[in-house]
């Protein structure tokens, strides 16, 4: 059993105030250009404060549960044939926060709801991709290799593998001009898509092949470096999956729990994502359906959401 609590008690002086976000989720919902859509659904803390609580007062779960179901609301009512794809992606990641205040909450059944609801959300613009003509140059928001990925990870917190395979079978059939957006996270991104899909259909020589390919420097931009440290840490826990390594897979994990604490304790950020790894809980759900063990614990992974095998 390993666990990664006691290893991040006191932040790191090392680590600013304002580091890169750790998934891309919080990436996402820094860069989207939409009223209410990019808003944290919390304030910051004090500069270099950092979170010094391993979990969340029931005020902030409460306020947080509010503002994004607020959202949620106001976005879902202005969704109709014709609107800009950005639109059900903003509802996606609203419904996406609200799956973790809920799994914050303990209510494990409606943070699952919510995150396929988020899946559902997100893939309407891979829809509407297919039916844009290949020569149409406009770029449709939703549809890149991190968005997907993204999508995959809520499925796979979920526990729904049949969301999981629909999701990664509609990403193939998008035109490839609109799978890079940003090219060393959606090369990351789309290298961990083609492996898991890979993976799924039985093809795991081909998926290590992928995988191991799209491992590349890490990025010039230091604002996507946390993002990108977080994919590649997935990569490695999916390559341990893929060679039923559990000493990779173990590693893999605990990558993407240190880049989380790093950024949780020392960024001076405070909001529910801070308290869940919801990549760490997805890639521990995708080694338990391919038949390894769950060896690493952690309070960002809440075990009420493991899905059991067997």
């Amino acid at each position: 059993m390993v666990s990664l609590s006691s290893a991040f008690v006191f932040p790191s002086a090392a680590v600013q105030a304002g580091d890169p976000s750790p998934s891309l989720s919080a990436w996402m919902r820094s860069a989207l250009s939409l009223d209410g859509a990019g808003s944290m659904s919390s304030a910051a803390s004090p500069e270099g404060a950092g979170i010094l609580r391993l979990s969340p007062t029931l005020s902030q779960l409460t306020q947080w549960l509010r503002q994004a179901q607020q959202r949620l609301i106001r976005h879902r009512a202005a969704l109709e044939p014709g609107v800009p794809e950005v639109l059900y992606v903003a509802t996606s990641l609203d419904a996406e926060t609200l799956g973790t205040g809920f799994a914050l909450m303990g209510d494990c059944e409606m943070a699952r709801c919510y995150w396929q609801r988020a899946c559902q959300y997100g893939l309407q613009p891979l829809r509407m991709a297919q039916e844009r003509p290949d020569d149409d140059p406009v770029l449709i928001q939703g549809t890149t290799a991190c968005d997907v990925l993204r999508l995959v990870v809520c499925a796979l917190a979920a526990g729904d593998r049949d969301l999981q395979e629909e999701i990664l079978q509609q990403y193939p059939t998008c035109p490839l001009r609109l799978t890079r957006q940003v090219p060393v996270l959606d090369g990351m991104a789309d290298s961990i898509l083609q492996a898991m899909a890979a993976c799924l259909a039985g093809y795991a020589d081909i998926a290590r092949q992928v995988l191991q390919l799209g491992m590349g420097q890490l990025p010039e931009d230091p604002a996507l470096s946390g993002c990108y440290q977080g994919l590649v840490n997935m990569a490695w826990a999916l390559l341990g999956i893929l060679n039923q390594d559990q000493d990779t897979f173990n590693a893999g994990l605990m990558g993407q729990l240190a880049v989380h604490y790093q950024w949780a304790l020392c960024s001076g950020r405070d909001e529910e994502e801070a308290y869940i790894c919801l990549s760490a809980l997805a890639m521990v759900n995708l080694g338990l359906q391919c038949g390894l063990e769950q060896q690493v614990f952690d309070l960002l992974i809440p075990q009420g959401l493991i899905c059991q095998t067997g």
